[in-house]
């Protein structure tokens, strides 16, 4: 028997999820601020989904979704469950849609589940990651192994800020972005309220040369498992020495000495159409590739 809950926030105890995965957290979906948010759980499955017009969508406001599975789910009770939430939502909306994770993240469901009940790949992304071990380094391209060496010459220095370096940053993000004629895709007080509600799941790094930073990110910890490289930037007037290979290998020797087992860099495509550049340099870097498909079934 599925759970629906319309309103979810920090005073609704009755919304568990497992591994401490954030953005299925209630106040990490409260802060999303969806206009009509449904979410089901029973004792085998989690899913919020965001109702826009007439597509159910899991979730847009995040960088995947999908059905997070406890430790009891099989394929026999995905099954019923699938059913009981497209029996409930069939009236509400016409199409789902389903933002699926990379492979990396094991509380989810198989995405072969998903065609067994009739969805389809709307399109394929490609997502890249490190593996974290002592041994990260020797996956690193030669040619960045020497731009390690090139930058840390020249005084560049990889530092870990402080939380109350968010404005900061983000400033140095929104310009880094409008200098490639792009917008920055989270406004400072959503983030601020995103920092303050999960303290010990947001880290912000940044490369510095005689104190002006060249290079930053904010990453997020997503479970105890993965961190995960959100917004990112290189201010312009250092592009040529390529900062961002030095903010990278000290985000991996961090999250490695944590003891996480996953650096997730996220994806190198638009819907599925590659980007190679973005691409490259991530696999120079030592990352490895998997998918991280988008769903899409009438209902």
């Amino acid at each position: 028997m599925i759970k629906v809950f319309s309103q979810i926030d920090e005073s609704n105890a009755k919304w568990q999820i497992p591994n401490q995965f954030l953005y299925y957290q209630p106040g990490y979906l409260q802060l999303q601020q969806h206009k009509v948010l449904q979410a089901f759980e029973n004792d085998h499955f989690s899913i919020p989904f965001n109702l826009h017009n007439d597509k159910a969508i899991s979730i847009d406001r995040s960088p995947f979704g999908s059905f997070l599975r406890k430790q009891e789910g099989q394929l026999d009770s995905y099954l019923e469950f699938n059913n009981e939430i497209t029996q409930y939502l069939k009236a509400k909306i016409k199409s789902m849609i389903i933002h699926h994770p990379s492979p990396i993240y094991a509380d989810f469901i198989d995405c072969n589940w998903l065609t067994k009940v009739g969805y389809s790949i709307r399109y394929n992304d490609i997502n890249q990651h490190i593996v974290l071990d002592p041994h990260w380094q020797s996956k690193i391209h030669n040619m960045q192994s020497r731009k390690l060496k090139a930058l840390k010459a020249s005084g560049f220095q990889f530092r870990h800020l402080l939380s109350n370096d968010i404005g900061k940053v983000h400033q140095f993000l929104k310009v880094c972005r409008q200098a490639q004629g792009l917008q920055i895709n989270i406004e400072l007080p959503k983030l601020k309220a995103l920092v303050a509600a999960f303290p010990q799941s947001y880290d912000l790094f940044g490369i510095f040369r005689d104190e002006k930073m060249s290079a930053a990110c904010i990453a997020v910890k997503v479970n105890s498992k993965i961190a995960y490289y959100y917004l990112a930037g290189t201010s312009p007037l250092f592009r040529t020495q390529s900062p961002m290979v030095l903010l990278i290998a000290g985000m991996t020797e961090h999250y490695t000495k944590l003891g996480f087992e996953f650096f997730d860099l996220g994806i190198s495509s638009q819907q599925g159409q590659p980007q190679e550049t973005l691409r490259i340099f991530k696999q120079r870097m030592g990352a490895v590739e998997s998918t991280r498909p988008t769903f899409t079934r009438a209902i």
